[in-house]
């Protein structure tokens, strides 16, 4: 059971709502152990016994966070306790996760010295896991840095890590925030009724429709070495993916918020249209918002950040965002991914300070501006190559066409595209258009729900509508559920 499935909106959704809120007449205790016991559920269905991990990582840092406060102001003692919270989280994802990379590694560096091979453990990856050990270890981090807690129950902070709308693929969302979203007061109204149903269908509509069908595209350009060889199929493959990404991934994020606005809950948005930035740094402002943020605050500035000079603060950057590339799947070009990202982020700040670039920008501002915007664009783009090519001789091929060094055959392009290419170019357009319209006017789901019944009604049955009609024979998992 996930987002896209029948089940979810027919009986889980619809039966965990109407036992909140008849809980929530007697205590917001009861609602909140009923959130906690579904969302269980939720997960159960996705990962089965490995809900235990869930179960150890909560209780663990519930225990470090109790022990750190009993221990006041002894520094020794408090960062003990920390570092068994990092240990066990990020432990979890290193045997879960990293574990058969690293062996390949391993085994790698046994074979030039005539060394043992190990054999690789094909474990199962928990769904979720790089999601909520983050969320679960940044409270043990918050705790540890201001000596205060937040959550006064179990209760509260086991609905924390694992409330349900998030749990699978984020937003990842602090402790303060979600307490506070937790514990005020909340009722069913039609408001949150109408906005919740328009971040849900807006949600499966990117999924379904735009995702989903430019994913067709985006397999069948990237699975064949002769079609990397072509500059204009890999720039069009390119385009696609970038979109597919995004659609499929802020997809589970509106949904994840919808469900939660129907409790009375509102999650942070996790994208602000990226594709509109004109600078890396402005792109990680917008991209996966969450976690660009947690990465600021428990790695940048772990590592220093600004504050201990431009040498630490650029070591501390590509740091950063090469264990933000790893984060995202135990494969090399993950990690290539952070790197690159890393490497292009210190050449903008240092090529952004320069006297010649100042100058050019005061005097032709809006020139600048979109030099500046065309550049991170492309950049993005050849790194979403990296991202989704893990073939290392399909991956230079596709970058040295997406430089325009390979062929220019437009018709071969053409017949290589799966049946759906008008779809698909009518949905790219649409997708451009959406882009641009929610960021002059404001977020098209809030507009959509600020509308009288009617109306509101009407364009609701036309989006469904649509995604009933549009939608691929076969729908795909998200992308994210693999991180």
């Amino acid at each position: 059971m996930d987002f896209t499935t029948p089940s979810y909106y027919g009986i889980f959704l619809p039966v965990i709502l109407l036992i909140a809120f008849n809980l929530r007449r007697k205590s917001l205790r009861s609602e909140t152990i009923s959130l906690l016991v579904f969302s269980y559920i939720f997960f159960w269905y996705s990962s089965g016994w490995y809900v235990i991990l869930l179960l150890i990582s909560t209780l663990t840092d519930w225990v470090v966070v109790r022990k750190m406060l009993t221990a006041g102001i002894e520094e020794i003692s408090r960062k003990k306790w920390l570092w068994i919270s990092i240990t066990v989280n990020l432990g979890f994802l290193v045997v879960f996760k990293y574990l058969d990379m690293i062996i390949e590694w391993f085994n790698l560096v046994s074979l030039q010295v005539d060394g043992p091979e190990l054999p690789l453990q094909h474990l199962f990856l928990p769904v979720g896991i790089s999601f909520y050990t983050f969320q679960s270890m940044s409270y043990s981090i918050d705790v540890y840095r201001t000596n205060e807690k937040t959550f006064d129950t179990f209760i509260q902070f086991a609905c924390y890590v694992s409330f349900f709308p998030q749990l699978v693929a984020g937003p990842i969302v602090r402790a303060k925030h979600f307490h506070s979203e937790l514990t005020k007061e909340r009722s069913f109204t039609v408001a949150n009724l109408k906005i919740g149903l328009a971040f849900i269908v807006f949600g499966l509509l990117k999924k379904l429709v735009i995702a989903d069908n430019l994913g067709l595209h985006v397999d069948e350009i990237f699975s064949s070495a002769k079609s990397v060889e072509n500059s204009i199929t890999v720039l069009y493959g390119s385009l696609c993916f970038g979109i597919q990404i995004y659609c499929d991934f802020s997809a589970y994020t509106d949904i994840a918020i919808g469900s939660a606005i129907l409790f009375g809950i509102r999650l942070p948005e996790n994208f602000n249209h990226p594709y509109l930035s004109a600078s890396p740094q402005e792109f990680w402002r917008r991209w996966h918002i969450t976690l660009s943020t947690w990465l600021r605050d428990y790695v940048y500035i772990s590592f220093g950040g600004n504050r201990k000079g431009v040498q630490r603060m650029y070591l501390a950057l590509f740091a950063t965002m090469a264990l933000g590339g790893i984060w995202h799947g135990a494969s090399f070009n993950f990690l290539l991914w952070g790197i690159v990202h890393g490497i292009i982020l210190i050449l903008h700040r240092i090529l952004s300070g320069t006297k010649r670039n100042m100058e050019f920008k005061e005097r032709f501002a809006k020139t600048h501006l979109i030099i500046s915007w065309f550049v991170t664009q492309y950049l993005v783009f050849l790194t979403w190559l990296i991202f989704r090519v893990q073939d290392t001789a399909l991956l230079f091929t596709s970058m040295k066409s997406f430089i325009l060094l390979g062929n220019f055959e437009i018709m071969d392009t053409y017949r290589s595209l799966p049946d759906v290419k008008f779809l698909t170019f009518l949905l790219i357009l649409m997708f451009i258009a959406a882009h641009f319209i929610g960021s002059k006017y404001g977020c098209l789901r809030t507009k959509l729900s600020e509308q009288k019944i009617l109306p509101y009604s009407i364009i609701l049955g036309f989006m469904f509508t649509a995604i009933f009609i549009l939608r691929p024979a076969e729908i795909s998992t998200f992308i994210y559920f693999q991180f």
